[in-house]
């Protein structure tokens, strides 16, 4: 695990495991998300799918539903995530999904064979996105496919830009890092990721940015509270070693901002994912 040892450490770290806290609210944000990807996956009930980075399972889970005759195995870095995904699935009594704590990167796949691997937000992790990728189509059929979702730019998302200027404006700038680093938004230029595809002997490629909408629940006091808890506010806030009182401040500026996204009790954040397709 050691091509990605810095991604296994945040995953386990008291960050990494706010996924936990917050795994609903998350959840249920990027619920439109997670069914684009599976619409453009285009799975049938037989297909035997691989996720990616899958977390805390809603992605692997929502997989098991669709492929009733098929299996899906989950693989992430982070061991508590993993275990709590599969909670989740003995909880719903899926019997045709398992969970592999591995790193992506450089586990040997070679003797699997999956039709599809998703990916909901975790293909942009990895130290070598080209050597990832090359790894992963050895999981897939000879016509395998590839279908991963990533976010666009900070700027392009109010979900993280709201937050990002709370926090900045209460503690001070983030600190300024390269953009293409291993992140949730290093796949924000999709000529970029098309061109390391490409690299990694992929075809068929597709990729483009879709507009989408986040709908967190508890309105707009939940949809701020989660966006505050982890994303670019929570690393401002780690890097300045913000208090609680910070965080009660940013929470707050964040509630205010979110209320023009607010109708009928329903909080709906306009969002701009990109969506990439490849095959084998």
């Amino acid at each position: 695990m050691e091509a990605n040892r810095a991604q296994a450490d945040y995953w386990t770290s008291p960050a990494g495991l706010k996924w936990i806290e917050h795994e609903h609210a998350l959840d249920t944000a990027m619920s439109g998300m997670l069914d684009m990807m599976f619409d453009v996956a285009e799975i049938v009930p037989t297909d035997r799918i691989i996720d990616i980075g899958c977390g805390t399972g809603a992605s692997t889970l929502e997989a098991a539903r669709r492929v009733s005759d098929g299996a899906v195995l989950g693989v992430d870095i982070s061991d508590p995530l993993l275990k709590r995904a599969s909670r989740r699935a003995e909880g719903e009594g899926l019997q045709n999904v398992s969970f592999l704590l591995a790193d992506a990167q450089t586990h040997d796949f070679s003797d699997q064979s999956f039709d599809i691997l998703v990916s909901r937000l975790g293909m942009s992790f990895f130290s070598d996105t080209v050597v990832a990728m090359e790894n992963l189509a050895k999981a897939l059929d000879t016509q395998g496919k590839m279908v991963f979702v990533s976010w666009a730019s900070v700027a392009e998302n109010p979900w993280f830009e709201i937050p990002k200027k709370a926090a900045e404006e209460r503690l001070g700038p983030q600190p300024q890092g390269d953009p293409h680093a291993p992140g949730p938004t290093a796949f924000q230029d999709c000529d970029r990721v098309r061109e390391l595809i490409v690299q990694a002997g992929l075809s068929n490629i597709e990729a483009r940015p879709m507009d989408i909408e986040l709908t967190p629940p508890g309105g707009v006091a939940g949809a701020a509270r989660a966006a505050s808890k982890v994303g670019p506010a929570a690393r401002i806030v780690k890097a300045h070693m913000g208090t609680e009182t910070d965080e009660a401040a940013i929470e707050g500026a964040v509630k205010l901002a979110f209320e023009k996204f607010q109708a009928r009790g329903e909080v709906r954040i306009p969002a701009v994912v990109n969506l990439f397709s490849c095959t084998r």
